[in-house]
């Protein structure tokens, strides 16, 4: 497990960039943390940037788009408490390829 704190991704294109900048003037959708569902990097965060497990909580960007093939997508941590956001990361997924037979 990693100990310390991650570096933020950086973008590749303007197009990333752009994503990024407008996810970071969002609120952004959670996708798994707080009490019910803690995050298993929540002792990381803590010892990094501090507060309590259930205050810890993964967010997506509200949108995505696609860029050269890959649905693109900004993730990241924030802290329901003091609403600090850390660890950016640029999430690409390309579409699988199907096979003929």
């Amino acid at each position: 497990m990693t100990q310390g704190q991650v570096p933020d991704d950086t973008p590749t294109n303007l197009q990333e960039q752009i994503l990024l900048e407008d996810a970071k003037n969002q609120p952004g959708v959670e996708i798994i943390g707080g009490t019910e569902t803690p995050l298993r990097d929540a002792p990381r965060l803590i010892a990094n940037y501090g507060g309590n497990p259930e205050d810890w909580y993964k967010i997506a960007s509200n949108q995505t788009t696609i860029i050269d093939g890959a649905i693109v997508e900004i993730h990241w941590y924030r802290n329901n408490k003091t609403w600090q956001n850390v660890e950016d990361k640029i999430k690409r997924t390309y579409p699988r390829k199907v096979r003929k037979s």
